[in-house]
């Protein structure tokens, strides 16, 4: 083989030589060019990359900025002029924060703005103003961007490893964020009980003292004014009877169980009438004793005094008509029958109150006539509108706590600005969607939003329960009924993407449901599945009372129809226990005002109730732009 090579001609090894020139260079070439791709590669790699970690960073900044807005909502102080631009403030802050937290840089200046999202009626859809301004803002945009020039800057552009053109790769993107409207309805409990705690009652340990309910009846006063009831003042008096015989002047003053007689000569014997018909004597010792208090074993109904005459400690009169009769008081305080100021109710009835109400006396007022005992008579006996036509002006309690309430969540949701919508069903015997105010009071609007019942003109919504009264219809808590009416509404009214939601409400317990209804609970109820609070497989709630049945039923038929139930129980008599079951099973809030709260802190607490429940929405959530 040696010997064979080294016979090839000259000129054929200077080619082998010159060829492996030409290799070297081809080499070198293809080697710039794989390594020149090979960095174009990575240059599309960390742009990727950079590109997918700013959009997570947007992302998240933007969805942190939108709930933000409600929390600065919800949390700014009364000394916070402008809230909106407060809220945006704090959510460009929030947005910044977040996206620095998944180390890339966003000008919260420049790089986070907002806009409003609302639903077009006309098309049906849902359309972004980015023109909102600073009111009413409910999307966020958030931009981050890597186009500077400077490259020691958080936003310069991404370096390039291929070292072409600018120098450094131009990255933008952006997130909208927004948050979700709510179509709400509010159940609002009508029932008699829904004034317990503005006057003297025995149906129910209310937990508040005689001057907190005094205070309460004050105030129910005040707001009744102009009102004329004879001669009878506020503060209550005893009914005294006074006659005259030859010159003899007797007066008896009825306590109830006792009576206070006095007479301008001696008295000889004080005899008491009961109201069961029984009598009893009293003689009196000496002849020149003019007054005393007699206490008998019964109501007394009647007084027959004998007194000696005058300058005689023989002789003697008898007044035999001292009677505790309608007549009599109604003589004594000017009631006269034309002057009863209200259509439920008389002067002689409220005497019959007054002198047999089994409340009054525990509270030190037995057989006292004056406002305050006029007021409990109204109150408990004719609070409906038919029969008094101006307590819907009062505040009475717990009713004008709900009141305050209302006028809360719909004075937020105006401020707020996020397209939620707000109905109204109340309930009591009965039940109805609130829809109309159509009274011949002069003092009331006229309100017609039947054909809308669930509006974003939330000053008519507030309306719709500013000018009630409690048992403005009727006395029963139809709970469920309540419940179905709002089901009904939100099926109806409703719009495509929105979030449901009812907030029950009640002071009281269920007592009625209506006629024909089944109290049965649906196929598959599982009370140690639906109940367990706590988590260890056992219900912490159960019941077989009908009337409790008959709610969560209808409040499972909300959740399945995807509608959130809270509820807000207040006064002393709610059924808590079953208040807390119907937000666990609703999945929303069980919000609470203790028994035997003041009126003032009732008030307060039922305002940051609903606050909560205003300020309670959706999660935010990601939309394109448009």
């Amino acid at each position: 083989m040696r010997r064979y090579l080294n016979r090839i001609p000259a000129q054929w090894a200077e080619m082998s030589t010159s060829r492996r020139g030409v290799f070297l260079v081809v080499g070198a070439v293809t080697l710039v060019a794989v390594m020149a791709f090979m960095a174009l590669a990575v240059d599309i790699g960390v742009a990727s990359l950079t590109r997918s970690q700013m959009q997570s960073a947007v992302d998240s900044a933007a969805l942190a900025g939108a709930m933000e807005i409600t929390n600065a909502l919800s949390t700014a102080g009364t000394n916070v002029s402008n809230v909106f631009a407060y809220a945006q403030d704090q959510a460009r802050t929030k947005a910044a924060a977040v996206a620095q937290m998944n180390n890339v840089y966003v000008n919260s200046a420049i790089d986070v703005t907002f806009g409003r999202r609302y639903y077009d009626t006309t098309t049906k859809t849902y359309l972004i103003d980015w023109n909102a301004g600073a009111s009413q803002t409910n999307v966020v945009k958030v931009k981050a961007r890597r186009d500077g020039t400077t490259k020691s800057a958080p936003d310069a552009k991404v370096p390039s490893l291929f070292g072409i053109g600018s120098g450094g790769t131009t990255i933008r993107t952006e997130a909208v964020a927004f948050i979700d409207p709510r179509d709400m309805v509010v159940v609002q409990d009508f029932s008699r009980s829904m004034n317990f705690d503005s006057y003297f009652t025995d149906e129910v340990a209310t937990g508040l003292t005689k001057t907190q309910i005094e205070d309460a009846l004050l105030m129910v006063w005040n707001d009744l004014q102009p009102l004329t009831l004879g001669t009878m003042t506020y503060t209550p008096q005893y009914f005294t009877h006074t006659q005259t015989n030859t010159s003899i002047t007797a007066a008896v003053t009825f306590k109830g169980t006792s009576v206070a007689v006095t007479s301008t000569t001696g008295l000889k014997t004080v005899k008491l009438t009961y109201s069961t018909g029984s009598t009893q004597t009293f003689n009196v010792s000496g002849t020149t004793t003019k007054t005393g208090t007699y206490t008998g074993t019964g109501r007394i109904t009647a007084v027959t005094i004998t007194a000696y005459k005058v300058g005689s400690t023989t002789q003697t009169v008898t007044f035999a008509n001292h009677t505790n009769s309608a007549a009599n008081v109604m003589a004594a305080f000017g009631l006269t029958t034309g002057n009863y100021p209200y259509a439920g109710g008389s002067w002689s009835d409220y005497i019959t109150y007054v002198q047999t109400g089994t409340a009054l006396p525990t509270y030190g007022y037995n057989e006292m006539y004056g406002g305050i005992t006029y007021l409990c008579y109204i109150m408990k006996n004719y609070p409906e509108h038919s029969s008094n036509k101006d307590l819907w002006k009062t505040r009475h309690y717990p009713f004008q706590a709900c009141k305050d309430g209302q006028q809360l969540l719909c004075d937020y949701l105006t401020q707020l600005g996020f397209d939620d919508r707000l109905g109204m069903v109340s309930y009591d015997t009965n039940h109805r969607m609130e829809t109309t105010i159509n009274d011949t009071n002069p003092a009331f609007p006229k309100i017609d939003i039947s054909a809308n019942p669930m509006t974003k003109d939330y000053a008519t919504i507030a309306k719709l329960m500013q000018y009630k009264q409690a048992a403005y219809y009727s006395n029963a808590t139809n709970m469920g009924g309540g419940m179905k009416d709002a089901i009904a509404m939100l099926d109806t009214y409703k719009r495509d993407g929105s979030r449901p939601a009812i907030i029950l409400m009640t002071d009281g317990q269920a007592n009625t449901i209506d006629a024909g209804d089944s109290t049965a609970l649906p196929a598959g109820w599982n009370w140690n599945t639906m109940f367990d609070y706590n988590g260890d497989g056992v219900a912490d709630f159960s019941s077989t009372d009908p009337q409790i049945t008959y709610v969560l039923a209808k409040v499972k038929i909300a959740v399945d129809k995807g509608y959130t139930v809270h509820s807000v129980s207040v006064g002393s008599v709610a059924d808590r226990n079953l208040m807390k079951a119907v937000a666990w099973l609703g999945k929303g809030y069980w919000l609470d005002v203790p028994a035997g709260t003041t009126v003032a802190t009732m008030s307060t607490q039922m305002q940051d109730v609903f606050a909560k429940i205003a300020s309670a929405v959706p999660p935010a959530r990601l939309v394109p732009s448009n």
